[in-house]
């Protein structure tokens, strides 16, 4: 090997080196904003609303809202510069819905539904440094989701009546609420980049998927994808 060789070979061997020199075993915690993306949840919402769509009942007045934004709290251990494991705790916005159900008969009905999501997950981290503490990392995990489907119903609805010995159907007013609760598993995955200062703090950016969240009861599973800064405390 020549010296020229040999000198640009030293400071590449060392660069493993320096990368690890001021790196230290911590745990963390922190919370992180962001935007989500429910992606397909009003479509798979309107198929299902499709089917009360029928000869006999109109279904009219639609709509439907993602909801866009998304808080988490998580925590980890990273142990090496390029391991680390973690967990999270993401509450989602809500999602909204509504529509109208009518017939010939003059009966009508009017739903609104509201579907909030929680979801808890375990990731295995692993981390590429770069540059005094910033560095590339990916993740891959799962968990469950646990989601809750609220409707509020008003109307008019034909009722039998007996009137003077007769039995007939006259419209009344109808106002009631319902509530349904499913859960399940999901898989995730995500990318980002984190800058940690030392031992006292890191802040991250990043992107996280969340695979077949909801269910049929709950107008459907969907895939979800969100956009974050968080920063943590090391302890």
């Amino acid at each position: 090997m020549t010296r020229s060789s040999v000198l640009l070979a030293v400071p590449l061997l060392a660069l493993p080196a320096l990368a690890s020199a001021d790196f230290y075993s911590h745990r963390y915690g922190g919370i992180s904003v962001g935007s989500v993306e429910q992606q397909n949840f009003c479509r798979s919402a309107d198929s299902r609303i499709n089917r009360f769509d029928t000869d006999a009942q109109d279904v009219s007045g639609r709509s439907c809202e993602n909801g866009s934004e998304v808080f988490k709290i998580y925590s980890g251990w990273r142990w090496t510069p390029n391991l680390a494991v973690e967990a999270s705790v993401q509450q989602l916005q809500d999602n909204r819905l509504g529509f109208t159900l009518s017939n010939d008969q003059d009966e009508f009905l009017q739903i609104e539904e509201k579907v909030k999501t929680r979801l808890v997950t375990a990731h295995a981290v692993g981390h590429l440094p770069f540059f005094n503490g910033a560095s590339f990392f990916a993740k891959a995990g799962g968990g469950y989701w646990m989601s809750e489907l609220s409707s509020r119903l008003q109307g008019e609805l034909l009722f039998p009546v007996v009137v003077e010995d007769e039995v007939q159907e006259q419209l009344a007013a109808v106002n009631g609420r319902d509530r349904r609760a499913d859960n399940g598993f999901h898989w995730s995955y995500g990318a980002g980049i984190s800058y940690r200062n030392e031992n006292r703090w890191t802040i991250r950016a990043e992107w996280e998927s969340f695979r077949n969240v909801g269910s049929d009861d709950l107008r459907g599973a969907y895939d979800l994808h969100t956009l974050s800064l968080g920063v943590s405390l090391h302890f």
